[in-house]
């Protein structure tokens, strides 16, 4: 059985490594890491994870909630948020 992929979405790379570090702790494979949400909108489109982990701020340009409804018009995928 495949291990549930998970793209994270964090513009802070020290927040978006202890998540990464944990999520594989927890047997997750993490598909992909985005610091900005036009990023995070083209990775969950080549990727295709089974969940998003989405940072509300992510800084100058489309923020996070934005970029989720992207995602979500590509693909319904599971988007939670973290702030």
């Amino acid at each position: 059985m495949a291990k549930p992929s998970i793209l994270i979405v964090e513009d802070e790379t020290i927040i978006a490594r202890d998540l990464q570090d944990q999520l594989q702790a927890l047997g997750y494979a993490v598909a992909g890491q985005a610091s900005t949400g036009e990023q995070a909108v083209q990775l969950a489109g080549t990727l295709a994870p089974d969940l998003v982990l989405m940072d509300i701020k992510l800084g100058a340009g489309m923020d996070g909630i934005a970029a989720a409804l992207a995602i979500r018009a590509q693909k319904p995928v599971p988007v939670v948020f973290l702030t």
